[in-house]
């Protein structure tokens, strides 16, 4: 009898250190610190990948850029040398995906509600689909958050009021020609130096999240913030094609479902901590501006945005901008 339990307590033992070998991970880069909005993504989606796969597929987070710039991340995903990736657009995420390009124009989005409406709808799904080219697949939305201007000069106010400044700006060419029509001198670095670039005055000014600004601490070597939500900026969940295609059918809709939920916390996340962040500032010295003429922006940025047009149509730019 002893010996016919130590059998099956033996084979229970097999069987569960079968079961721990059989777990997976899978690393995740994203370029934004530990505790971050994407860190709740990363964390969020984990827990619920874990229990809708019983264990299976285990997360593995990478934040900082340790793994990579935003752009190398992105190509490595693509060749299966990390598994996913976390990436914002108004960075490489364009030049990755030339159709995510339109969610870079600034002034397109009004606030989070229409944010939301179009990434959750038929225009965020077509968006999504679009990376199948890319050597990856968009498993969902996350958030970044709203991108608000700060400077070491003056309040900006008006288009005028940014003539001049050395702002760096993430890798889009569409942040940069709009920047360089509102009359700023914009350029890009990877996002781990801004700060050294900010203190020592290499840059004047950039922009941000909220959360962003006060999570990395930009508010100690800037002095101005301006409350102008220019620019909307969302996240992707991107996941290498061939490790993919590769699951059946239930796992797949594991993990779609998964990076939803994660990405439902960032925007929650983003959202909260954006509230948070306002009271933080509050305490700081920085001086914040909330009259942002939104219509004297529109109306410099008039030439750029038939320059857009000429790439996006004024079509499909209207469609997301006028969206109700």
């Amino acid at each position: 009898m002893r010996a016919f339990w130590g059998a099956v307590i033996g084979a229970a033992l097999l069987m569960a250190s079968a079961g721990v070998q059989a777990q997976e991970k899978l690393r995740v880069g994203h370029v934004l610190p530990k505790g971050s909005q994407f860190s709740e993504a990363v964390r969020v989606m984990n827990e619920e990948l874990q229990r809708r796969t019983n264990n299976k597929y285990v997360l593995e987070e990478h934040p900082a850029s340790v793994l990579g710039s935003g752009p190398a991340m992105l190509d490595a995903v693509k060749l299966g040398t990390i598994d996913m990736v976390l990436s914002s657009s108004g960075g490489a995420l364009a030049q990755f995906n030339p159709n995510m390009g339109i969610l870079d124009l600034m002034l397109l989005f009004r606030d989070e509600a229409h944010a939301d409406l179009v990434l959750d709808g038929p225009i965020g799904a077509a968006l999504l689909d679009s990376f199948k080219d890319t050597g990856t697949v968009a498993l969902g939305w996350a958030e970044n958050g709203f991108r608000q201007l700060t400077n070491s000069l003056r309040p900006i106010k008006t288009p005028a009021d940014l003539k001049g400044m050395k702002m760096r700006i993430a890798e889009s060419e569409l942040y940069k020609q709009a920047f360089l029509t509102l009359g700023a001198e914009p350029f890009t670095m990877p996002f781990a130096q801004l700060y050294p670039a900010l203190k020592s005055g290499q840059a004047e000014a950039e922009e941000n999240p909220v959360t962003t600004i006060v999570g990395s601490k930009l508010y100690e070597v800037q002095s101005h913030i301006t409350i102008s939500k220019h620019t909307y900026s969302p996240g992707v969940f991107l996941i290498n094609k061939e490790f993919f295609d590769e699951l059946s059918p239930e796992l797949k809709t594991a993990f779609i479902e998964a990076a939803r939920a994660g990405g439902k916390a960032s925007r929650e996340y983003v959202r909260s901590r954006d509230r948070e962040g306002m009271n933080t500032l509050k305490t700081t010295p920085i001086t914040i501006t909330t009259d942002f003429d939104r219509a004297a922006f529109e109306t410099a940025l008039e030439p750029f945005y038939k320059e857009a047009a000429k790439k996006f149509t004024m079509e499909k730019i209207l469609a997301i901008k006028n969206a109700k």
